[in-house]
């Protein structure tokens, strides 16, 4: 009878055992996820930044090199930031889109996985593309979500000149 009874208090401690590493492991991730949303991120002086045309979110566009070339390979770092902070918005539908005199679509990131919109889970994301013309160009970035949680689109503009 004793052995019985040892045996339920053994499970019984097993239980809380394996309760407490679960809940210990979940306070850890989302730990872990509230210290990512919080990061920062530093300007420099080739950056690009702008508000969504309906005042939801800041996007920031690095090129490198910068100035962009005709015929040089560039990459196009967006960052999505939390409105008027350098803080990243995570979790963000997106486009990447590339107009020639506002106008022209010379290129567009969805289309290039099949996709109809991008996800990125970290809020900061690196397209590389290569212009072969020099001119004037509009990169719109429309964000379509935030946090999985569709949205009325919005587009940040950014104006730019190919050499």
């Amino acid at each position: 009878m004793i052995y019985f009874r040892n045996m339920r208090n053994s499970a019984i401690s097993m239980r809380i055992s394996i309760l407490i590493l679960i809940f210990s492991t979940l306070i850890l991730y989302f730990a872990s996820l509230a210290s990512a949303s919080n990061a920062q991120i530093s300007s420099t002086e080739d950056a690009k930044k702008t508000i969504t045309s309906g005042g939801t979110l800041d996007v920031k566009l690095e090129p490198t090199p910068n100035p962009i070339k005709s015929g040089q390979e560039t990459k196009y770092k967006v960052s999505f930031l939390k409105k008027s902070t350098d803080t990243i918005q995570v979790h963000i539908d997106y486009d990447f889109i590339i107009l020639k005199d506002n106008t022209t679509e010379v290129f567009k990131a969805s289309q290039q996985t099949g996709q109809p919109l991008l996800h990125t889970a970290e809020g900061i994301v690196t397209i590389p593309f290569t212009l072969e013309e020099p001119g004037s160009y509009t990169i719109r970035v429309p964000v379509m979500g935030i946090n999985f949680i569709p949205m009325v689109t919005e587009y940040a503009d950014f104006p730019t000149k190919v050499e």
